[in-house]
């Protein structure tokens, strides 16, 4: 058996060591030497994964937690949002009544609109985008009807053309220079001389000057069949062809034409009758 001698010198004690190792002994050694560092590399690079895997699976842990919290707080938003768009649209078929607009069907909303969105992948998200667009050009119809209807009532003639005291109403009555009975076209109030006589809507003078019976007197076109009539007058601050607007001043009371004292004669034809003013008149007068 082949063996392995080692001479070891010890110089204190002046004498020589002689060991005997046996060649198999040192190849196991290396052996077990060898088999060691391989399973310290393997252990290490298992620990290694371990703690990276650990590390992985942590943060998608902490990332899944996160993304759960998300979907919570959209889920409270869309079912806040989707109350919010529910009292929108009651709110809608309401200002749709109030102007005279068709009312729309809940199965019509949800129905919704299409669009140029992309769609998605939460059929929630997808009809409530559908509402909200739809709800948009409801909106739009209603402003643009109520944009309308505010022009309209610009030039309805509403409110009083002058303060002062109701001395004679719209409707028959006995004429106070023939003593026949006689329509009163118009009201008479009684207001002091220059008092200014205003506008009642939006409009163009159509006429300014003097009338047989009238005096001086205003007439003014307000569109839709609508004028109104000012008579009576002291003076005039306006010219025909002038546009005007509710309020302004187009002449004073006074005493013009056949009249039995100081007062305006405020009359409403539409269509070319003559009818009531207080009809549209929608303020209260100073004194009666």
């Amino acid at each position: 058996m082949e063996r392995l001698q080692v001479l070891v010198a010890l110089k204190r004690r002046n004498r020589f060591l002689n060991l005997s190792v046996p060649a198999y002994a040192i190849y196991l050694g290396i052996a077990v030497v060898v088999a060691l560092l391989v399973l310290g590399s393997l252990l290490g690079s298992f620990a290694v994964s371990r703690l990276t895997e650990n590390g992985r699976v942590g943060r998608l842990t902490r990332e899944n937690s996160s993304l759960k919290a998300q979907i919570a707080a959209y889920a409270a938003a869309m079912d806040t949002f989707s109350r919010f768009i529910s009292r929108t649209e009651l709110m809608d078929n309401k200002l749709r009544a109030s102007i005279n607009l068709p009312l729309i069907p809940g199965d019509i909303r949800l129905m919704g609109v299409g669009g140029s969105l992309p769609p998605s992948p939460e059929p929630r998200v997808d009809a409530m985008l559908r509402r909200v667009r739809f709800e948009q050009q409801s909106l739009a119809e209603i402003e643009a009807a109520v944009r309308d209807q505010e022009s309209r009532l610009k030039h309805v003639p509403s409110i009083w053309p002058v303060q002062g005291w109701v001395a004679s109403g719209f409707g028959c009555r006995r004429d106070p220079f023939t003593g026949k009975r006689a329509l009163h076209p118009g009201l008479d109030i009684v207001a002091p001389t220059g008092t200014p006589v205003a506008a009642t809507a939006a409009g163009r003078v159509v006429y300014a000057g003097w009338k047989s019976g009238w005096g001086r007197c205003v007439e003014i076109d307000h569109g839709g069949g609508i004028k109104t009539f000012y008579a009576h007058c002291r003076s005039l601050e306006v010219s025909a062809g002038s546009k005007v607007q509710r309020g302004d001043q187009v002449a004073t009371v006074g005493n013009s034409g056949r009249s039995t004292g100081t007062h305006l004669h405020y009359g409403v034809a539409t269509k070319g009758k003559w009818t009531d003013p207080g009809n549209y008149i929608l303020t209260s007068v100073a004194a009666n």
